[in-house]
């Protein structure tokens, strides 16, 4: 999570696993409280959410959300 703020839209985000490396598309970065869960819902696409915090703003998290392709 070292550079997720330095992510765009269009940029492909890779999730290595022991079952083999996927591919994501950067679909939607936001700003969220950090109170909002509504972007960890089911989705119909296979779909990464990551979130983590934003320095100097305790109340606001990034949010990332990207498709597989």
């Amino acid at each position: 999570f070292k550079n997720i703020h330095k992510l765009k839209i269009g940029d492909v985000i890779y999730y290595q696993s022991i079952y083999g490396t996927k591919r994501y598309l950067v679909e939607n970065i936001t700003k969220i409280q950090e109170t909002d869960f509504s972007y960890l819902q089911s989705t119909q696409d296979n779909t990464i959410t990551l979130i983590t915090c934003i320095s100097n703003k305790p109340e606001l998290r990034l949010c990332i959300q990207a498709k597989e392709f």
